[in-house]
């Protein structure tokens, strides 16, 4: 839901503490800095100054400023590769002016920098305005934020997946702490969580009523079902490759006739869509359900632009077929379109349905709402310690990949 931290591979954020290390040598000034120290770290503090962003309540760690300079530089590189200048072994394209996708056209490391503050200055906002909803993330949630942040950060997000990649080994060269990947990461995800659900809540100040949230839905969602008949066959050649075969018109036209049977039997109320599945499945004896179902959002529906189509002309409890490709990649589909209003009576008593639908309806709103906040927000920055950091320094060349040459000599 709240994926914007997790801009390269997962969050990089960059801690710019400073390790102090004793003197050798005994006396009473190094007997004098233990002191210190030793108050120092009984009271929790810290002796690094170099904060980046500050209000009356909360303090950002330079770490905190080096992150998401990261994060930015990231994405205005992916705005840079369009450029017909654009030079991987180079680091040139920092100077270059970028657009990025809210038509915003500036010089890229102006552009990082001011992305990077505006992040910065969301994070601000986010602790100030749970405060000030009387909002909060209980201990278990945030631990188990943690939790997860300390797994990226020792073995990487695909460790289940059998690749270890710890994200400590790309962040701590810049001097990233775990403690300020948490804290921009998970952290920050689980509280701009709370914040959202404490304004569009239940009692929120923003409140979204279930009638509204039901209209939204009805409106916006589409609940499909469709089932997918391929009007070819598949073989393997000689050498294993799968080689697809147009069926002849008279085998096409009995698949299409049978299906184009079920949607008039549907829309006369003879049969259900699930009755139609069964019984293509019987009569051509096929074990596995093939068809398929979704209820999404009508502007994200993912079963391709003829489906979407197709499914948008429909009434609510009414079927159709169509045709999709030709010759043999041509697939026969028979299409059935729930009612959404039906849909919506019970699809809201699952949480995390309507948390989805919710997210769906409000986050566009909730993100220019943070945003509109930054612009509002009463702060300091440490301007000097912000401005010795150059995106120029998260720079690697890369070089481009070249096909290696093969000579013959003459014999």
């Amino acid at each position: 839901m709240f994926a914007i931290l997790f801009a390269k591979e997962i969050l990089m954020i960059k801690d710019g503490m400073k390790t102090m290390k004793p003197s050798v040598k005994i006396g009473s000034l190094l007997l004098a800095v233990v002191m210190i120290l030793s108050a120092v770290f009984v009271s929790g503090c810290s002796l690094n100054k170099e904060w980046s962003y500050k209000t009356s309540d909360k303090e950002l760690s330079i770490g905190v400023y080096i992150y998401a300079l990261d994060v930015a530089y990231s994405q205005a590189e992916t705005y840079a590769k369009k450029l017909d200048d654009y030079d991987s072994t180079k680091d040139s394209w920092l100077d270059m002016e970028i657009t990025d996708d809210d038509g915003n056209t500036k010089v890229a490391k102006d552009w990082i920098k001011e992305q990077a503050e505006t992040m910065c200055l969301s994070f601000l906002v986010v602790d100030q305005q749970l405060d000030k909803e009387g909002a909060s993330v209980d201990e278990a949630t945030m631990q188990s934020a943690d939790d997860q942040a300390e797994t990226y950060w020792n073995v990487g997000q695909y460790a289940q997946y059998g690749y270890v990649m710890p994200m400590k080994d790309d962040l701590e060269p810049f001097g990233i702490s775990l403690e300020s990947f948490k804290y921009c990461t998970t952290e920050y995800s689980t509280k701009q969580s709370a914040l959202f659900n404490a304004l569009y809540g239940k009692g929120g100040s923003k409140e979204v009523s279930d009638s509204e949230l039901t209209k939204y839905f009805t409106e916006n969602y589409v609940d499909y079902k469709y089932l997918p008949v391929n009007l070819y066959t598949s073989s393997a050649d000689e050498s294993g490759k799968s080689v697809n075969t147009a069926l002849s018109d008279d085998d096409a036209k009995k698949i299409t006739d049978e299906l184009d049977g079920y949607a008039d039997a549907i829309n006369k109320s003879d049969m259900k869509f699930e009755g139609a599945v069964e019984k293509y499945m019987d009569k051509n004896s096929i074990d596995t359900d093939p068809s398929k179902s979704s209820i999404e959002a009508l502007e994200k529906f993912s079963a391709g632009d003829e489906l979407k189509e197709a499914v948008e002309k429909l009434d609510g409890g009414k079927a159709t077929t169509i045709k999709v490709g030709s010759g043999d990649s041509a697939i026969y589909y028979l299409i059935y379109k729930n009612d959404i209003k039906d849909t919506a009576v019970t699809y809201f008593d699952d949480a995390s349905q309507k948390s989805s639908v919710l997210s769906a309806m409000k986050q566009d709103e909730f993100n220019d709402y943070i945003k509109d906040l930054t612009k509002d927000l009463d702060y300091d920055a440490n301007t000097g310690v912000i401005d010795s950091y150059n995106p120029k320094m998260f720079f690697k060349a890369v070089e481009p990949t070249t096909s290696a040459s093969t000579t013959t000599a003459d014999e």
